[in-house]
């Protein structure tokens, strides 16, 4: 054998052996206590058993013993006071009172209680989980002998299959310590590739210190080479993409705040002109000035929510809230802002988990998109973490579809309806939740919006 593959197969024998030791004691701790929790919540389950068909059937010690026959644990039944009311595997009239046993004052206080100690009734030890269930605590005991025989079949299981895993790797390592020729040949292809410009290829070298030496050199060669290359590449496309970026973010803000900003100083300047202009009038004009404001806010908000997107810095606060409620919400604000339009809203109660603020927004979006794109009737609906947008407006064309949600992507027969964040802003709250936007539209005949979120079992 050569000396190099002598030193290959040495080391990793002794790692092998090493690991294995080190996984047998590991395996053995963390088996145990999985074992352990997987009799609790059985144990639990089996007292939600009992507790159901103690509803059904009177409290006699043999149904309690028929009962223990069938789930093979130990069943007893006890009062507030800590009396034995029923015991499925011993005489209950001579049993100690209960009331001072752990598991018992735990599920008195707690309504769930649960311990591991030597039972001194059948001098043995137990695993016991009590559940307080009305004016009685249900006690189920399996015997830790029982555990620990599963648990130590499970883990000599484990062990024969890492050590059958030890010996075939032994036998492969034998095998490749005679392969070691052909490391030559792959450090002669990583030259080559160098040579070719493919600085991303692995060197997997490392059966001796020759070969990793000379392997360092050709790692820190390739890395030189590969940022000096990724320098001028990266340089170029930063330059492109900064100036897009600012002829996108100039164009949008400009073209957005026009309007406004043309809206309020021409109204400023007619009431600068006209001081005897009538109440009624001037009125109207300070309301003008006044939307054209908001507007002005509601797009910087707009613009300021984006850029915390982009940097990051947005963080989620969840909490268990019901979709349909803020679906409502949502309908009766925009209502007030289109109130000459009808939106129709099929909701039932749908409790999710997520932001909720954030969701809103979603939901605003959405309904506030398809009212701008539409005359019709909007069509909002709520089911089983379900919301959806249907309106009957302009469409989009097929090829837009993927584009629609980009940061300042409009469609240009819409250009004057918004700087292109709304969309982009809904696809980025639900990325954040680990959900999509799903867009269904057909050119001329209106599209629908819809997105989804895991239910929640929990209710506010």
């Amino acid at each position: 054998m050569l000396k190099l593959s002598r030193i290959f197969f040495i080391h990793l024998v002794v790692l092998l052996v090493t690991l294995f030791l080190f996984i047998s004691i590991c395996t053995y701790f963390i088996f145990k206590n999985i074992e352990i929790k997987n009799a609790i919540k059985a144990l639990k389950k089996e007292a939600l058993l009992v507790e159901m068909l103690l509803k059904r059937y009177p409290l006699r010690d043999d149904f309690i013993q028929a009962l223990d026959e069938k789930i093979k644990d130990r069943i007893t039944l006890i009062n507030l006071r800590g009396d034995v009311l029923a015991e499925s595997r011993y005489d209950k009239r001579s049993m100690h009172n209960h009331l001072l046993r752990p598991e018992v004052q735990q599920a008195l206080r707690k309504g769930w209680g649960q311990s591991l100690r030597y039972s001194t009734t059948l001098h043995q030890y137990f695993l016991y989980v009590a559940k307080r269930n009305g004016k009685m605590v249900v006690r189920l005991a399996s015997p830790l002998a029982r555990i620990q025989l599963t648990f130590f079949k499970i883990w000599l299981e484990f062990l024969a299959v890492f050590a059958l895993f030890t010996i075939v790797a032994l036998a492969a390592s034998y095998t490749l310590s005679f392969k070691i020729a052909k490391q030559i040949d792959v450090i002669v292809e990583y030259l080559s590739a160098l040579s070719r410009k493919e600085y991303n290829l692995p060197l997997e070298v490392g059966f001796a210190k020759e070969f990793y030496t000379i392997a360092q050199h050709l790692r820190k060669l390739s890395a030189k080479l590969a940022k000096r290359e990724a320098k001028k590449e990266k340089f170029t496309k930063k330059l492109k993409r900064i100036s897009r970026q600012r002829n996108e973010l100039i164009s949008a803000i400009s073209h957005e705040f026009k309007n406004p900003v043309a809206i309020i100083n021409g109204y400023a300047q007619t009431l600068a002109s006209e001081p005897d202009m009538p109440v009624a009038l001037r009125q109207r004009f300070i309301q003008k000035i006044y939307d054209a404001s908001g507007k002005i806010s509601f797009m910087i908000d707009r613009l300021a929510l984006a850029m915390k997107f982009e940097s990051g810095n947005l963080e989620l606060h969840k909490s268990s809230f019901d979709m349909c409620g803020v679906a409502k919400e949502v309908v009766e604000m925009l209502k007030d802002k289109y109130p000459k339009r009808t939106i129709s809203l099929e909701c039932e109660p749908s409790w999710v988990e997520a932001d909720r603020a954030m969701i809103e927004i979603a939901m605003s979006n959405l309904l506030d998109n398809a009212l701008k794109y539409s005359e019709l009737p909007v069509e909002v609906r709520v089911k089983d973490g379900h919301f959806c947008v249907k309106d009957q407006g302009v469409g989009i064309k097929s090829e837009e579809l993927e584009k629609i949600t980009k940061k300042f992507y409009r469609v240009k027969k819409s250009w004057d309806n918004s700087m292109g964040l709304g969309l982009y802003i809904v696809s980025y709250i639900l990325k954040l939740h680990g959900s999509t936007l799903e867009i269904e539209s057909k050119e001329g005949e209106g599209s629908r919006f819809c997105f989804r979120l895991p239910t929640s079992t929990l209710r506010g």
